[in-house]
């Protein structure tokens, strides 16, 4: 079906159309050949309709005599330059038209090009660097940076995790091997037994995320008077000295 502007001529069983109104309404072109015509899409170039002429005329087969007033439209949909920005990976729009331009591709023009993509924004922003510390340790067990890492494939031991604590100031790193993460509160009183008759010293603060596994000790160091920092959320800089050991 076309939508088409009809024109009835009176006295007669006939109607005639407008070929500027035909192919400008549903986007497409017209052939003429010596005996039959041709309608195409004007962006794919498929044909759409053929027929034979008939006395110098271009007869269109309509469903029924009688030309209904419903209008209907077959035709391409061009796609936006918003659309081909995401088809082609998000480059900048100066790319987006260039290659569009390059290979004739069909596209809606008017579309404003200032829109900002959400997309572009989450994934090409970039972060301010981190200031680097000042803290320096002037005695063992004064700071303790912990973490956990894994899971990783099982190990002979049953074991999946482990979890370090890392002196500040002599960088000794204890490791622990974990077969849950559930563990690691058990695990630091153990390490907390071993570092403080070693050393006669008492662990002053710690320094970790905060990961539910180390929750539970916010409350069990303010009962025994250790300082705990935690890094903020999605911040591992700030607990850098353990990242870097993973």
């Amino acid at each position: 079906m076309f939508l088409m502007n009809i024109l009835h001529v009176p006295h007669a069983n006939k109607s005639l159309a407008s070929v500027h109104r035909l192919t400008s309404d549903n986007n497409a072109l017209i052939e003429f050949h010596p005996n039959l015509f041709l309608i195409k899409d004007l962006d794919t170039r498929k044909i759409i309709h053929q027929g034979k002429c008939r006395g110098g005329l271009c007869p269109l087969a309509l469903q029924s005599s009688r030309v209904e007033s419903r209008k209907q439209v077959f035709g391409a949909i061009k796609p936006s330059t918003s659309r081909w920005h995401s088809r082609l990976g998000h480059p900048s729009f100066s790319i987006v038209d260039r290659v569009i331009k390059n290979n004739k591709l069909p596209c809606n023009n008017d579309e404003n090009l200032n829109s900002v993509c959400d997309s572009c924004l989450r994934a090409k922003s970039h972060q301010l660097p981190y200031p680097k510390s000042t803290s320096v340790s002037s005695a063992p067990l004064e700071l303790i940076f912990s973490d956990v890492w894994g899971p990783a494939p099982i190990s002979v031991g049953r074991h999946a995790y482990y979890v370090s604590f890392i002196d500040d100031y002599s960088k000794y790193t204890w490791i622990y091997l974990l077969k849950h993460k559930s563990q690691v509160f058990q695990v630091f009183h153990n390490f907390q037994s071993l570092v403080e008759r070693k050393f006669g010293r008492k662990i002053l603060s710690v320094q970790s995320d905060w990961g539910g596994e180390y929750e539970k000790f916010n409350s069990f160091f303010q009962r025994i008077g250790i300082s705990h920092h935690v890094s903020c959320p999605h911040a591992h800089q700030q607990n850098g000295s353990a990242e870097r050991k993973h």
